[in-house]
């Protein structure tokens, strides 16, 4: 395993620019997880995740979300809004990078929270480009699966958002700084239980009910960001996965802290991965 992770540099059409970094393990043939982040992570966050998983000899790499660059760029607002489709393109632009660097060796998608929605999308829309799904805190929004009141939080979200011209989560305590499209796409997931999104707007859930693939998911108790309900919520959509599904109850995880603290996850993942 190399001591120092490796960044990839990503250029996208509209000249702005995001990063992958890469933690390989010693095995050059060993498999590579890709993290898609969740709404509002920065990329540094899971970098213990990816040197747990590197030493324990899976190869792991993390992309930065779109608006949430730390190599800089464009923050969200009325010049700069991006919705679900681009943050799919971002992950099939990561998923291209990491083919070109490591050739043949087998690519998992490590969803977390929106990261698995994304992950869901683009799996089901590439289902040849991965060997398998991971889910971690991964959930559906979709309102029948929260607690009542839960539907008009969700859409007054998505409408702060379009208003403002941002979604200033930051200030309401949920998030960051995110785009309005993501929030409309995101709310119209919370108000349909769909993901139909794009121009012309497609419905996902369509082909992620034919997505064929083994697949991990993982949720954390006392997850009040991916409560049971939601997590097989967004499970439900791919019915026909080959599914594995762990719950962890630990003290000291939650809904974000698990990539700081990965140990039982990491574990979960790579005897998941041995099987």
């Amino acid at each position: 395993m190399s001591d120092l992770p490796e960044t990839l540099t990503l250029t996208r059409p509209d000249g702005t620019s995001s990063t992958v970094t890469l933690v390989r393990a010693a095995d050059p043939e060993a498999p590579v997880v890709l993290v898609v982040p969740a709404m509002g992570m920065r990329a540094g966050y899971y970098q213990p995740l990816l040197a747990a998983l590197a030493a324990a000899g899976v190869s792991a790499a993390t992309m930065e979300q779109r608006g949430h660059e730390e190599s800089g760029g464009p923050v969200p607002g009325w010049r700069h809004d991006f919705g679900y489709a681009d943050l799919v393109d971002d992950v099939a632009a990561a998923i291209d990078e990491l083919e070109r660097v490591a050739p043949g060796a087998p690519a998992y998608l490590l969803g977390h929270s929106l990261g698995g929605q994304v992950g869901s999308a683009y799996a089901a829309t590439h289902p040849d480009r991965l060997a398998g799904l991971i889910f971690v805190a991964a959930s559906s929004p979709y309102w029948r699966h929260w607690r009542p009141g839960f539907l008009p939080v969700s859409q007054g979200m998505g409408l702060l958002a379009q208003v403002v011209g941002h979604f200033p989560g930051t200030h309401v305590r949920f998030a960051g700084r995110e785009a309005r499209g993501v929030m409309r796409d995101w709310a119209r997931f919370a108000r349909t239980g769909r993901m139909r999104f794009g121009r012309p707007a497609i419905d996902h859930t369509l082909p992620m009910r034919r997505l064929r693939l083994p697949a991990l998911a993982v949720s954390i108790e006392g997850d009040t960001l991916g409560v049971p309900a939601a997590v097989d919520g967004l499970l439900a959509l791919m019915p026909e996965l080959d599914l594995s599904r762990v719950h962890l109850d630990e003290d000291g995880l939650d809904h974000v802290r698990w990539a700081r603290r990965p140990d039982a996850v990491v574990t979960t993942i790579t005897d998941w991965l041995h099987r």
